[in-house]
């Protein structure tokens, strides 16, 4: 077979250089470029097939030649190392290896290298994107357990991001900014108002040694996302082939030396299929560096609710190399937008008044901890998306608070006493600042051993304990884990249909007006920061005066439940200002509301002296129009009929076109 070579676009190869070329890896020398080139030649038509069959399951949903489900006992399934096994047998496997019974099918994650205890730390978990090195070397400071740096939902390929994001955390790691300060070259120290100060640079260092770093993850992109700098044969290679590859290449030896290792975080998986090729991947990497299957270690987001349906196949799949997977709300909630786009029945309410206190989400978190338990995995927490707001202080306490709730839901919805021994599972969760005090918020139910944990409980204030107390969490305010028995956990039960509906059952909710206008807020706001070149935006929520840290996947959301309500005229449970109850939401309403929304910027604009048609404030405008309503030959406006699966990449798509291709 011809091996092809990578091109990478010459202005990123010259800046960034020194991130390809040879490496000595584990001692052997390892080229990157051809790595690349050698995945990507071995994936390329398994990538083709599996993102086709993605789109091919959804028509024949739609066509009702399909339903969404469990995978079926008799089909059979193969992993990277040969190995096959029925859906049936795994399943079965797993509880035969939790109840230790020694079978010829029994198995549990990581059987050859075990998770490394630095991966497991109680405590939270940061996330966000190292494109900015204040922003880099602020987040080792802040006393979270674990960094997850964000190279898919919150950290775009605008320019040169990706590189710089690489390159910054490379030299962290290789410990070059260790007792040096960093003057940034945009941002301004503050004074006690938190106003800046003329002339003076915001230094950053790293102000706590290595020992006391947060565990560094890297989130690379989904399979879905191609790498626009780098082309083989003139195509885009996948973009989680050079993200998995640069890091590892640059930072083995580095995070060697550090006690550590080479870790990610996987988005986006939706099928065991797709967890092979990711398998396949990891194992090929191992490979080329000489280190024994499943050295590299990965967490997962179970975040579409495709996942979940095979979560116990995609576990065994990806068994070498997986830690455990965590819970993600706005994904989630996407995903079974998208699923059942063709159901009217099946819209979400408004999706801000979904909660992971709403019965599906706390099923599902649920779950996500129960099947990781039983194939020995560590799960994940979901995000405490609040961020300090400066400019309203007085709201930080109330933000603080919602923290600290959140994480203590998530520790309580992980406690199962099975057979009577007790099993403490959600012991790490997601933060998305790097403020301290926010990272300390969410700690305490985290790290407190369980036999302590009642005192944390006592702490609540009564609407507090009331909504746990309504999820059988508490009963009578004490602590309440779900009891189960080995009769509980039975192949019937676990994969039941009303498993299945509980899973994947509508919340419910209101559809209201004031619904729509904050999802178009929401959108346009995360559109016109992304189309700055900041995919991961704190924007001000007007209903609570918080800030809240968006991305790619909360703008997926509130533009795609614009979207269906338009779609199928989905029915108003609220009077509004434009509406009455019962009306259906139509193309000319949503355009009021992009008219709404188009004045109410302006009049912003002339506040703060920004000429409105100077920025990009109408192509975000445009854009959505687009997105939901289309203009026919005749004149008449009518919903969208086209949908797009990852919709913000449209963004991403047109960043860097100039004006009249835009």
């Amino acid at each position: 077979m011809t091996r092809s070579t990578v091109e990478i676009r010459p202005d990123i190869l010259e800046k960034y250089g020194s991130l390809f070329g040879a490496k000595d890896v584990n001692g052997r020398s390892v080229n990157a470029e051809a790595l690349i080139a050698n995945l990507t030649q071995e994936t390329s038509e398994e990538f083709r097939t599996l993102l086709t069959a993605r789109h091919t399951f959804q028509d024949k949903v739609v066509r009702g030649e399909q339903r969404y489900g469990f995978l079926p006992a008799s089909l059979r399934v193969s992993d990277s190392d040969g190995n096959s096994r029925t859906v049936g047998e795994i399943r079965q496997g797993m509880l035969d290896h939790f109840f230790g019974r020694r079978t010829p099918i029994a198995w549990r994650l990581n059987p050859t290298v075990p998770i490394p205890r630095d991966t497991t730390t109680p405590g939270l978990e940061g996330t966000g994107p190292s494109i900015d090195l204040g922003m880099a070397m602020g987040a080792l400071n802040t006393g979270a357990a674990s960094w997850m740096w964000d190279w898919e939902d919150a950290a775009g390929d605008y320019k040169e991001q990706l590189y710089q994001a690489w390159q910054n955390l490379g030299d962290i790691l290789a410990h070059k900014w260790d007792d040096k300060p960093f003057s940034h070259p945009k941002k301004l120290e503050l004074d006690k108002q938190g106003k800046p100060i003329p002339g003076r640079l915001r230094k950053y260092t790293i102000d706590l040694p290595p020992a006391k770093w947060p565990t560094i993850f890297h989130r690379v992109p989904g399979l879905h996302l191609r790498n626009r700098q780098i082309t083989m044969n003139g195509e885009e290679v996948p973009a989680i082939i050079p993200a998995l590859v640069i890091h590892a290449l640059n930072n083995y030896e580095s995070q060697k030396k550090n006690g550590s290792g080479i870790y990610y975080y996987i988005p986006k998986v939706e099928t065991w299929e797709e967890a092979r090729l990711v398998s396949r991947l990891l194992k090929a990497m191992e490979e080329a560096m000489g280190l024994a299957r499943g050295s590299l270690k990965i967490k997962m987001l179970n975040e579409r609710a495709e996942y979940a349906l095979q979560q116990e196949v995609i576990q065994w799949v990806l068994r070498e190399n997986l830690i455990g997977p965590n819970v993600g709300r706005w994904d989630y909630l996407n995903s079974r937008e998208e699923m059942f786009r063709h159901d009217p029945a099946m819209v979400i309410p408004d999706p801000n008044t979904v909660t992971m206190t709403e019965p599906s989400m706390s099923y599902y978190t649920r779950r996500n901890a129960l099947l990781a338990l039983l194939a020995g995995g560590t799960p994940i927490g979901g995000m405490a998306a609040h961020m300090q707001n400066p400019r309203a202080p007085e709201n930080d306490a109330k933000a603080l608070r919602n923290i600290w709730f959140d994480k203590l839901l998530e520790r309580l919805t992980g406690l199962f006493l099975i057979n009577g021994t007790l099993h403490d599972t959600y012991r790490q969760s997601w933060v998305a600042t790097t403020t301290p005090e926010y990272v300390e918020a969410g700690r305490e139910p985290l790290v407190t051993s369980v036999k302590d944990l009642q005192s944390v409980v006592d702490k609540l204030q009564a609407d507090e304990r009331k909504k746990l107390e309504d999820l059988g969490l508490l009963k009578n305010g004490r602590i309440a884990p779900l009891e189960l028995s080995e009769t509980d956990l039975t192949l019937d039960k676990l994969f039941s249909e009303e498993a299945l509906n509980r899973l994947l059952a509508r919340p419910q909710g209101p559809t209201t007006e004031d619904g729509l206008r904050y999802a178009m807020y929401m959108a346009t706001e995360f559109m016109y920061q992304q189309l700055l070149g900041n995919s991961a935006a704190a924007i001000y929520d007007p209903r609570t005066g918080h800030r809240f840290m968006n991305d790619l996947a909360t703008y997926e959301i509130f533009w795609h439940f614009l979207y269906l309500t338009v779609f199928h005229g989905v029915e108003l449970t609220g009077d509004g200002q434009m509406s009455k109850k019962g009306d259906r939401v139509t193309p000319e309403l949503f355009l009021k509301l992009l008219d709404e929304r188009r004045e109410t910027v302006k009049q912003l604009f002339a506040k703060l002296g920004v000429d409105y048609d100077k920025t990009n404030a109408e192509l975000v405008l445009t854009v959505q129009r687009r997105q939901v309503v289309e203009t026919t030959p005749d004149g008449r406006v009518v919903p969208q009929p086209r949908w797009i699966k990852y919709g913000s990449r449209v963004l991403l798509s047109i960043i860097e076109e100039q004006e009249p291709y835009r």
